[in-house]
């Protein structure tokens, strides 16, 4: 589920932003086609992003446990 935010999130803010960029760079309109590259790459970075921070809270949760098993270091 964290990941689909993640990703959600990361195309609500590529889609404009890739066409802000390409209507700056190109100075007209942008095509659809460059819209859409731009949104596969939130979806690409998003998915990848999402799972990164969970392995790392998972990782951190796992670390915690271990130290208050173990009675610290």
């Amino acid at each position: 589920m964290f990941v689909f935010l993640v990703t959600t999130v990361a195309i609500l803010l590529a889609a404009p932003g890739a066409w802000i960029t390409a209507w700056l760079v190109g100075g007209k309109t942008p095509s659809p086609l460059v819209l859409g590259i731009g949104v596969v790459a939130a979806l690409i970075a998003g998915t990848m992003g999402g799972s990164r921070v969970w392995d790392d809270r998972r990782a951190i949760r796992e670390r915690i446990a271990e130290e208050r098993e173990g009675g610290g270091l």
